[in-house]
């Protein structure tokens, strides 16, 4: 996590509870939030062209955009990357995309 002197934070989250500590210095401010798939576990979202056991949940990518949703950030922009239906035949991860991005557009915009 770091601050750049242009007042951009980039920001990795590999759990929920770092995100709660830093929205509240976020407050107000236009944040563009961008997710890879391939934070989630291979269980949740095999379909991505960089597959690495020991991801978080799709639950708690879930409980990550719903705490965005509550905070006072202002979302201006997001985006879901590196979904790769053709390596997932069994649909599982576009169903998940499908599922986070729903929930993105609902709780950010």
């Amino acid at each position: 996590m770091g601050k750049k002197k242009n007042g951009m934070h980039i920001s990795k989250f590999e759990v929920h509870e770092p995100l709660k500590k830093i929205l509240p210095q976020l407050a107000g401010r236009p944040v563009y939030v961008t997710i890879d798939i391939d934070v989630l576990d291979p269980a949740h979202a095999p379909g991505t062209g960089t597959v690495d056991a020991g991801g978080i949940t799709s639950r708690e990518l879930l409980a990550s955009i719903h705490e965005i949703a509550r905070s006072e950030v202002k979302v201006v922009g997001a985006d879901l990357v590196e979904v790769a239906p053709i390596y997932d035949n069994s649909e599982q991860t576009a169903n998940t995309a499908s599922k986070l991005i729903r929930e993105m557009i609902l709780g950010w915009m």
